[in-house]
């Protein structure tokens, strides 16, 4: 009784401390503070979302929130309510039952009358009534807001992925592999399909019956008066069929279409959860590739080779309808059936071969495209368009040949195929006509049993005849299960470390990187350490285009020593490459032990050739800092100076850019929006890449100054420039001279051997 006094007494508390609406209406402001106009106390969906959240878990983080709301700004709804608790890794389960009914360990939950207005369900109170949470009143009371009990309930539940069937823990425990154990996620659609089939192939019986019966019954007997009983009987069968049918092909439709969508968000979601290591090795059409290969996984599925897979189990029951009505003749099909199974297995270890040979042949052709246009300058600059097109000739020819062999192989098992269903026609009638003479089956018998023939040898003759589809269909089914064998950085992650703030020490100890598949090292035998708050200039072999001593009216972009390795640096401190040889430390632990989608979260990075994504300007700011005001983007942008080049455009920070806004960038104001963008992120290590030399001379290099000057001793900087004004800065210079043995060193030491070997490169 105590205990049940003491349960009660937790209860209450808890509902005390959410009556006030004060941690609720704190999430809506710092929501609506980054542009998200919907999250007020008026929005009731909005209301109930931060209500929910903050009664399942009460410290979450803003940043994941928004992290997990859907696109734009618009009002939300149920369904944006229910994305975004699914997208914050929660399985969100509906029920229809009596209020009374409710088990108190599944609340909180979502609860929608019949008039759509939303209210979350507490939990229950001392008195073991419900509480409901009205969003518009901010109160709590036993009854729903609308005083309609009737509705529908949303339970949330922490979503394990360990008990999903395709899970690594799940497959070790099954032995199957990643495709084969999505596939269980059908198994009843699939019983549905198997059964509609079984049905279907007796019920199919009728046709040959029938005929059989009209030649022994009526045309043989000359009775006429039994032929509409039996034509209705047959009519009543085609009717069964066809209702069966139809349920077949929209049962493999749903399938094939929910096979689609579930494998290509997985495979989309599984490439871009990849080491970037892993995926910069791969070209542009081999990614693309990747996505695109369960098409064929899809087709298959949604056509008549999968249609013919499932209908060749129940051959035998046409084989046993022969051997009843013909006896001997059954013999026929069944040695049929074996040579096309011997054709199949013969003509398919050839098509394996050739669909090899065709996909390198395919992927060099179409990675020599891609490139073609990449270089198209440099081609036409040099020349080299005959060449170009001698190699692409010779490349598509080698394509051409190579499908060729593999169109030639399909034609050779078709025509065989249709060779065997001409003999077994021929075979069936021969055998089935001195039959009838010896008397051991009637002509009727013969009719039905070749019509059954062609039943039980139609799945062979499509397998056959689709031997290259099915083979390539094996070969996509093999990369979709290695490339989910890959573990993505966030698996990986559960074994590392996380760090809860970074304070900025880095340290390269003999450290030395070679891209996949090079001869020679980028660099080797680097070292340098950076203390907390220290500035470091990370300098190339020689500077182009610019001036040395980093005066203004130098008109070049001032890259200095592009490919020396300045930016494999700052890939490495992110974690985006890992080292060939060495140790990257940053606080003291080794980069491969940590977390790294953590670890850049916690980095400011502007890379030397900006990105941006399509959506305003705000919103791509945003990115590197969701809680941002709108104060702070506009101090941001002044300090990059870009404020007043944002304020001149027609929408200012909501003008929309990227890829696909008709709003071009251009290479300078991406590379201030993207200072901003670093400026406005609060982390401790800040990296810049190769900036415009022209930048560096103007304004906006001078508030650069500032800005390190500012900050330092408070956030650790690595920037690559040769410029000297941004040497004396430093604490600590890294020199890529010499890739082989570069050096790094206090400023004092390093400055004038720098300076002198780039003066005498220069000249």
């Amino acid at each position: 009784m105590k205990h049940q006094t003491a349960n009660k007494s937790g209860r209450n508390s808890a509902m005390e401390r959410f009556v006030d609406s004060q941690p609720i209406l704190n999430m809506l402001s710092l929501l609506a503070g980054t542009g998200r106009g919907n999250f007020n106390e008026r929005g009731a969906w909005e209301v109930c979302l931060c209500a929910l959240i903050l009664r399942i878990e009460p410290n979450c983080k803003v940043t994941r929130i928004l992290e997990a709301l859907p696109y734009g700004h618009a009002a939300m709804d149920e369904a944006d309510v229910l994305n975004t608790m699914a997208h914050m890794g929660y399985f969100c389960r509906p029920a229809e039952c009596d209020m009374n009914d409710i088990d108190e360990r599944l609340l909180p939950g979502l609860f929608i009358p019949s008039d759509g207005t939303p209210c979350i369900i507490l939990g229950r109170d001392g008195d073991d009534n419900l509480q409901f949470y009205d969003p518009l009143s901010k109160l709590i009371s036993n009854v729903p807001p609308c005083l309609d009990k009737e509705g529908k309930i949303w339970f949330f539940q922490n979503f394990d992925e360990n008990r999903s069937t395709t899970s690594r823990f799940m497959r070790k425990g099954s032995g199957y592999t990643w495709f084969r154990a999505m596939l269980g996620r059908f198994d009843g659609t699939m019983v549905q399909v198997l059964s509609a089939g079984l049905i279907l192939n007796i019920i199919a019986l009728a046709t040959p019956l029938f005929i059989m019966l009209v030649y022994d019954r009526v045309i043989a007997a000359g009775a006429a008066e039994t032929l509409p009983m039996l034509a209705v009987g047959a009519l009543l069968a085609i009717g069964f069929e066809w209702a069966l049918r139809h349920i077949r092909s929209t049962g493999l439709s749903w399938m094939a279409g929910r096979m689609d969508n579930i494998v290509s968000n997985r495979i989309f979601a599984h490439l871009i959860g990849l080491s970037p290591d892993l995926i910069e090795r791969a070209s542009v059409p081999a990614q693309i590739a990747r996505i695109k290969t369960f098409e064929s996984v899809r087709d298959f599925f949604s056509g008549s080779a999968f249609l013919s897979l499932l209908e060749a189990p129940y051959v035998i029951i046409s084989i046993a309808a022969i051997a009843m009505i013909a006896g001997p003749l059954v013999f026929v099909p069944l040695l049929m059936v074996a040579c096309y199974i011997a054709l199949f297995y013969a003509v398919r270890a050839r098509v394996k071969q050739s669909i090899r040979l065709a996909a390198k042949a395919s992927s060099a052709r179409q990675q020599f495209t891609i490139e073609t246009f990449e270089k198209l300058d440099g081609i036409r600059g040099q020349g080299l368009i005959p060449k170009w097109q001698e190699k692409f000739r010779h490349l598509s020819g080698r394509e051409m040949m190579a499908h060729f062999q593999l169109g030639w192989l399909g034609m050779v098992a078709e025509t065989g195929a249709h060779t065997l269903t001409v003999l077994s026609g021929v075979a069936t009638v021969g055998v089935g006509v001195h039959l009838i003479w010896a008397g051991a089956m009637s002509t009727g018998a013969l009719v039905a049993a070749m019509i059954l023939v062609w039943r039980i040898l139609t799945p062979f003759y499509s397998l056959c005849t689709m031997i290259p589809r099915l083979e390539q269909l094996r070969n996509s089914i093999i990369q979709v299960n290695d490339l989910m064998e890959i573990k993505t950085e966030a698996e990986e992650a559960r074994s590392f470390s996380r760090l809860s703030g970074i304070r900025g020490s880095i340290s390269f100890h003999d450290v030395a990187y070679r891209h996949e598949g090079a001869a020679d090292d980028v660099f080797r035998g680097l070292s340098f350490d950076a203390r907390a708050g220290d500035l470091v200039v990370v300098v190339g072999g020689s500077g182009t285009g610019g001036n040395v001593s980093g005066g203004k009216g130098s008109g070049g972009s001032g890259s200095g020593g592009n490919g020396s390795g300045k930016a494999m640096i700052l890939k490495l401190v992110q974690s985006l490459h890992r080292p060939t040889a060495g140790t990257v430390r940053i606080d003291g632990f080794d980069i491969r032990q940590l977390d790294a989608p953590d670890l850049r979260h916690q980095i400011a990075y502007v890379p030397a050739a900006p990105h941006f994504f399509h959506g305003s300007i705000i919103e791509n700011l945003r990115l590197s800092n969701p809680l941002a005001s709108d104060e702070d983007v506009r101090k941001a942008l002044e300090r990059a100076d870009v404020w007043d080049d944002v304020q001149n455009m027609s929408d200012g920070v909501n003008t929309m850019i990227g890829s696909l806004a008709s709003m071009k960038l251009t290479s300078g104001m991406a590379s201030r929006l993207s200072l901003a963008r670093a400026y406005l992120q609060p982390a401790n290590i800040l990296l810049i890449d190769d900036l415009p030399n022209t930048l560096l001379s103007g304004q906006t290099g001078k508030n650069l100054k500032d800005y390190l000057a500012r900050v330092k001793g408070r956030q650790t900087v690595i920037i690559c420039s040769y410029r000297e004004d941004y040497m004396q800065m430093a604490d600590t210079l890294v020199w890529l001279g010499n890739p082989a043995a570069p050096q790094s060193g206090p400023k004092d030491v390093m400055f004038d051997k720098i300076t002198s070997s780039l003066a005498g490169e220069a000249a």
